[in-house]
């Protein structure tokens, strides 16, 4: 890959062809059986919504992945991004700009080519209506994100008259599975990589972690245990005893140093207060931080919530006031995995309990769909080799997805392609009091784009990144859609840095508390990253499968 000097600028790239002309424009086969056609293309024009204008292109590749493609008309400068998509996906947007670019020029001064797709499947009320078709589920799983590459690159290239020169994938959650699983699967389709939060461990996440927390606060009859009511006195007790004093933002640090032990809030014998727990609710929040357990002991996922999360519990795993497992997200996409998403054979009646949390379940499911759905694959090397760049990034309070299975794959990077070429070509950033991609009490918005771009077409490795708070956030992500939800004010509070994990930060002794440059990096005493759990991160798991119209044949072997 040729990089730009320091001083050098990608230049303007006109359009060759009118917007309008690509409407209706059939791509044809573009291999890996992909066929793309286009259903629209006009011009948006630069108004006080939208920076610049573009030609907003839609389309599908087949069989029904629906796409986005905004074409800078004035300003594009040889980039592609394609964004990611959260949850299970199911639609088309762009609206809510990409993830961890809090500040990019290129995004907002029309330099990139952007686009998105739906993965495979139109949103319709739940992961039953679609994940009965095996295609659907395998371009889900790992096709989709693919093939929308290889149909935008070819637009591109029709509507400028030349390739990108540089492409990019920005994802969170699903979104930063999808872009693990580009990194694995397909090393030759993106430059550089950005992947956030992912739910890259997605079989024993979705069908283990999620579905065991939506069963832990409820007895047999189906009532509440720890009611949403206790949740601040939790948090509060919890941030009391942890968070670093040395941040002076009420933020913890690492949560894995953490000792807060819930029975330091147990109740007079008796008693259920609403300032205490009981012993029944302090078990409830030790299995919470604890996570899925085999009744041996052994954890089927690589961490629990992570000590901090409790705001977000609500909702999530503990259902709001009057309602009941029904309506939390983990009952809902744990149950929609294990029914729907994770069988190739549907079964609506599968039971949702502790009959499920077995590690020679786990193994069954991992054999049977982790070949499609994970990303797990520490192997990097083919990706690494052609001068890709990978930036990794979680928030230490997500209670979405346990923050500890980054660090476990990060941990299984190194192992497998060897510390110096994880540090020429890899970075982990952990984020103190961040939710899951983006909200929090901590400092949560920054840019990981930029450095991205700088990284990839200049050679140069990103270092500490600005993160800062602002007064509106807090409210993180809406537990139902994965969406984060906006701050209400754009008022900065306090700013820090972040530098890649391992390395934490310190408040040099003077100035003022609330600014970055206050603060400096060290690098605290080395903990083992390896994880113990039933499953592992190994190459050679993976299913490549091709349909004949009529039949799905999947093999460990790519085609």
């Amino acid at each position: 890959m040729q990089r730009l000097t320091d001083d050098a600028q990608l230049p303007v790239v006109a359009p060759k062809l009118a917007c309008a002309d690509l409407t209706g424009r059939d791509f044809g086969q573009l291999g890996e059986d992909a066929h793309a056609s286009i259903k629209s293309a006009t011009v948006v024009a630069e108004s006080d919504q939208n920076q610049y204008e573009y030609c907003d292109v839609t389309g599908f590749v087949n069989p029904q992945i629906q796409f986005e493609l905004r074409l800078p008309t004035t300003t594009y400068r040889g980039r592609y991004l394609q964004q990611g998509c959260g949850g299970y996906c199911g639609m088309v947007d762009l609206g809510g700009g990409p993830p961890a670019s809090t500040g990019c020029a290129p995004v907002t001064d029309g330099t990139l080519a952007i686009g998105t797709d739906n993965q495979g499947h139109t949103d319709t009320g739940g992961a039953e209506v679609w994940a009965t078709d095996p295609q659907l589920k395998v371009d889900f799983g790992y096709r989709s994100e693919h093939v929308f590459s290889l149909a935008a690159k070819a637009i591109i290239a029709a509507f400028y008259g030349s390739a990108p020169r540089y492409n990019y994938y920005d994802g969170c959650s699903d979104g930063g599975r999808q872009a693990l699983m580009e990194a694995q699967r397909f090393p030759g389709d993106f430059d550089g990589i950005l992947a956030g939060a992912p739910a890259f461990n997605q079989t024993a996440l979705n069908g283990f972690q999620e579905a065991y927390l939506s069963t832990v606060d409820f007895r047999a009859d189906g009532s509440v245990i720890l009611p949403a009511s206790k949740i601040d006195t939790l948090h509060t007790a919890v941030i009391k005893a942890c968070a670093d004093p040395g941040l002076n933002d009420g933020t913890i640090q690492d949560p894995r140093t953490c000792t807060f032990d819930p029975a330091s809030l147990s109740c007079p014998a008796g008693r259920d207060n609403s300032d205490c727990l009981t012993a029944e609710q302090v078990d409830v929040v030790r299995k919470i931080y604890t996570g899925v357990v085999a009744p041996d002991g052994t954890h089927l996922y690589p961490g629990g919530e992570p000590i901090g999360s409790e705001p977000q519990w609500i909702g999530l795993i503990v259902p709001p006031e009057g309602k009941g497992r029904e309506a939390t997200f983990m009952y809902k996409i744990g149950a929609g995995f294990l029914r729907w998403v994770g069988a190739w054979e549907p079964d609506p009646s599968y039971p949702v309990d502790a009959s499920v949390f077995t590690a020679d379940n786990l193994k069954n499911y991992v054999d049977s769909v982790g070949g499609i759905y994970d990303a797990t694959d520490p192997d990097l090397r083919p990706f690494f080799s052609r001068g890709g760049k990978l930036i990794h990034w979680h928030g230490w309070s997500d209670g979405f997805i346990p923050p500890q299975g980054s660090i476990a794959y990060r941990q299984a990077v190194i192992d497998t392609v060897g510390q110096p070429m994880a540090d020429d070509s890899y970075r982990l950033y952990m984020f103190p009091g961040m939710f899951h991609c983006g909200g929090g009490y901590g400092p949560v918005n920054f840019d990981l784009l930029t450095p991205l771009l700088k990284w990839t077409e200049r050679g140069t490795g990103p270092e500490a990144v600005i993160a800062e708070k602002y007064s509106g956030d807090g409210a993180g992500t809406n537990a139902m859609t994965g969406a984060v939800e906006a701050p209400t004010a754009h008022t900065v509070e306090y700013s820090r840095p972040v530098y890649p994990y391992p390395q934490q930060i310190a408040y040099s002794g003077t100035g003022d508390t609330e600014a970055a440059g206050n603060y400096t990096p060290h690098t605290p005493a080395p903990t083992d990253d390896h994880y113990q759990w039933a499953g592992s991160f190994r190459s050679g798991y993976q299913q490549w499968c091709t349909s004949d119209g009529e039949q799905l044949t999947c093999t460990r072997h790519k085609p």
